[in-house]
């Protein structure tokens, strides 16, 4: 049956577009790989992984209407032997005490209106603001260690990471299994760090009929948690050693025992500052005694809020208030389709991007979704960013802008070539913790089973990218990606 059902599709594959025989997977899916000599590019649909020549030129989506939802005229495209070789160049916006770094995923984009996505870095140098200078505190390396299932766990978990700076590094651990959930990462990616305390704790909570339980396990977590932030790689910046810190938020039901204590001490000869919040409403301080002596339970929610600010403190004091940014395009109009963080609101010309208030020492990196206008191809494309935020000591507005280049294509194959790695990448995450739900048009990225295959295909393209560049950075993007795929079930 099998080989017959190869040899249909085989005939009806060269017939219709010339392509190699197709082979069939353990899984039963018929797999079509385009001859050598074929031009286009791979796309993802609701049907999986297709193959488009650059002959077959998408017609564009005419929207009638502002209220009409966007449909992109393709899926989302990746070259066609799924790698990507090329990585963005950074554009950064230079403000008085702010930097935004600006990152796009394409230097080519659709002549049929295609989707770019944006990775906003939004930074607040604590040099910047002398004033503020005796409330930056130092860089801390950071676990977060989460036990248990209580619903406060998250919210909890949230509130520190409010609280991180751009020299703060963060990993979170997750004492069912004793995994990572997400590896050391630069404090600035709170929405990505976020997302996946999220969907982790989201999952523990959940019962189902056949799923895997992990067993708790708080004394291993410990010991990766002191493995994370005794690691002698990207201690803060140079000059400043960062504190070491595991916080612990729990629901007291699996503390205790000799291997547990054992940890502890292991914690506290590596100097590490052990904090611990209890999650329920309802728990004894007693409880959490094994645990040290910078405990806290019980009291009203707002109480362990402030207990979890007080373990894990902002970096400095708020500088600028009503931090915003305003996007628009020649041609015209450029929409925000999304965007993983902040608030998004449209204009008739431009859209904008609330990030609100940032502390001194601050840093956030967000991605945007940016639905592109048609226009024609071999055409410049003109995207200018303009931030406008208020300086807390003066009261003044001020403005800075950047515009960012680009060209129209209509040949797939050089725009699915020509695409950033980087970028695309960081969206994968976020798109893999629900941060950024529709980054795959058309594909099942509501169940991450139809994201899996291309995570980790992006993971193993960074991986080799970044051996072949000297690049560590793009190894870190590989690790994010592989970290999230063994923690995050369905």
């Amino acid at each position: 049956m099998g080989a017959a059902r190869a040899g249909f599709f085989g005939a009806l594959c060269a017939v219709a577009i010339g392509c190699t025989p197709p082979a069939i997977t353990r899984d039963g899916k018929v797999v079509f790989t385009p001859p050598g000599g074929k031009r286009g590019a791979s796309v993802i649909t609701a049907n999986g992984v297709e193959f488009m020549d650059v002959t077959d030129l998408p017609k564009p989506v005419v929207r009638r209407s502002p209220n009409d939802p966007w449909q992109p005229a393709t899926g989302f495209l990746i070259p066609k032997d799924g790698v990507w070789r090329r990585t963005s160049r950074p554009v950064a916006i230079e403000g008085q005490g702010l930097a935004v770094v600006l990152r796009s995923s394409d230097a080519l984009v659709p002549s049929w209106g295609g989707e770019v996505l944006l990775r906003i870095d939004a930074i607040v140098p604590p040099e910047a603001f002398p004033a503020a200078r005796t409330s930056i505190r130092e860089p801390r390396r950071i676990a977060i260690v989460l036990d248990g299932k209580s619903p406060n766990l998250a919210p909890l978990a949230r509130v520190a990471l409010e609280c991180l700076g751009e020299r703060d590094r963060a990993t979170i651990v997750d004492a069912a299994g004793a995994r990572t959930v997400v590896p050391m990462l630069p404090g600035s990616h709170r929405t990505l760090l976020d997302g996946a305390i999220e969907r982790v704790m989201a999952a523990a909570v959940r019962t189902g009929k056949g799923k895997v339980t992990h067993p708790r396990d708080l004394a291993g977590a410990l010991a990766m948690a002191r493995g994370w932030v005794t690691a002698r790689a990207g201690e803060g910046s140079p000059g400043s050693p960062a504190i070491r810190q595991v916080l612990v938020i729990t629901d007291g039901a699996s503390i205790g025992g000799a291997r547990l204590g054992a940890e502890v001490a292991a914690l506290e000869r590596a100097g590490v500052r052990l904090s611990a919040v209890g999650a329920p409403d309802k728990l004894a301080p007693e409880a959490l005694a094994p645990l040290g002596n910078d405990v806290f339970a019980g009291g009203t929610f707002a109480d362990r809020e402030d207990a979890v600010a007080s373990a894990v403190p902002p970096p400095g004091d708020v500088v600028l208030e009503d931090v915003e940014l305003t996007i628009s395009s020649v041609p015209a109009p450029l929409r925000v389709l999304e965007i993983s963080g902040g608030l998004a609101a449209l204009s008739l010309d431009h859209d904008r991007l609330l990030l609100g208030d940032l502390y001194a020492g601050e840093a956030r990196t967000e991605v945007a979704r940016l639905a592109m206008p048609v226009w024609v191809p071999g055409e410049p494309l003109e995207v200018t960013v303009t931030a406008r935020y208020r300086d807390v000591a003066s009261g003044k507005w001020l403005t800075a802008q950047r515009t960012l280049g680009g060209k129209y294509a209509d040949d797939v194959e050089r725009i699915a070539s020509a695409r950033h790695g980087d970028v695309i990448a960081y969206a994968s995450a976020l798109a893999m913790v629900r941060r950024l739900g529709r980054v795959f048009q058309g594909s099942r990225v509501d169940q991450l089973g139809g994201l899996r295959p291309v995570v980790a295909m992006q993971a193993d393209s960074l991986a080799a990218l970044g051996r072949q560049n000297g690049d560590p950075a793009l190894g870190t993007q590989a690790e994010v990606l592989r970290t999230l795929l063994d923690a995050i079930e369905e």
